[in-house]
């Protein structure tokens, strides 16, 4: 089931309504991730859509889902910090025969994983000078810290989207007592996308997943979980993928 605020969302109207973007006008269009996103899981309702189904049962520590509830526009508490929590495009709770797992879905058409590192640090630097109670450099310290083992300065060129919506899963799935979180990345190729775009958001993800595994693992190939990946400190074993759904020309 997909819901929001306690309501089903049957519709891309419902969708609209109860979880669209705050500027419909712009970013509620045809070949653009929020609506495409919103068409791909309606339509596909009850079941996943065909793409995120493949790329989860693609590794062998997944397998069919047998039971799910997904969140568009969630707010996730990362940290103990006060301030606006991240939103997740979508989360997902669902169940397979190996157990509860949580996952963290970000839709992108050819939009960028948000400010690097380096922009928000210097963002958070701006905000502490004007106001010395601003958390905002603690906050990204921490999370740098629990998701690389390293401070800020060593991880300026990740984008911190990546940093968030990981953390989003990961904490997610430590409150849920499930023993897998899932980072996956929902690309959409259409008519209104730029191949350099793409493959600019490609070598994003595949720097951020080179930092996480710490050298383990160097790209994330599209249609596939890569993982696990496991850190002191972490509840959860990580898994992260891309599913594409192609729609230029259709």
């Amino acid at each position: 089931m997909i819901h929001k605020n306690g309501q089903e969302i049957r519709s891309l109207d419902d969708w609209k309504r109860l979880a669209g973007p705050k500027r419909p006008n712009l970013h509620w269009k045809d070949g653009r991730s929020a609506k495409e996103s919103a068409r791909a899981w309606i339509g596909a309702a009850p079941a996943m859509p065909d793409e995120i189904v493949a790329a989860l049962e693609s590794h062998g520590d997944f397998s069919t889902v047998e039971a799910w509830e997904a969140e568009p526009e969630a707010r996730v508490r990362i940290d103990e910090f006060r301030g606006e929590p991240p939103n997740l495009d979508m989360l997902v709770r669902a169940r397979d025969a190996h157990g509860d797992f949580v996952a963290a879905i970000e839709a992108k058409a050819d939009e960028t994983f948000g400010d690097s590192v380096a922009e928000t640090k210097r963002a958070a630097q701006r905000r502490w000078k004007e106001n010395p109670d601003s958390r905002g450099v603690a906050r990204l310290a921490e999370l740098t810290t629990r998701l690389l083992g390293q401070g800020p300065d060593e991880a300026m060129d990740l984008r911190y989207q990546l940093l968030t919506a990981t953390a989003a899963g990961l904490s997610t799935a430590e409150r849920a007592g499930a023993s897998r979180a899932v980072l996956l990345i929902h690309e959409f190729v259409t008519d209104a996308t730029a191949d350099d775009r793409h493959s600019r958001n490609a070598a994003d993800l595949d720097r951020f997943v080179d930092r996480v595994s710490g050298g383990k693992a160097a790209m994330v190939d599209s249609g596939r979980l890569l993982g696990p990946i496991r850190r002191e400190g972490w509840s959860a074993a990580l898994y992260i993928g891309k599913a594409v759904r192609r729609l230029r020309g259709s």
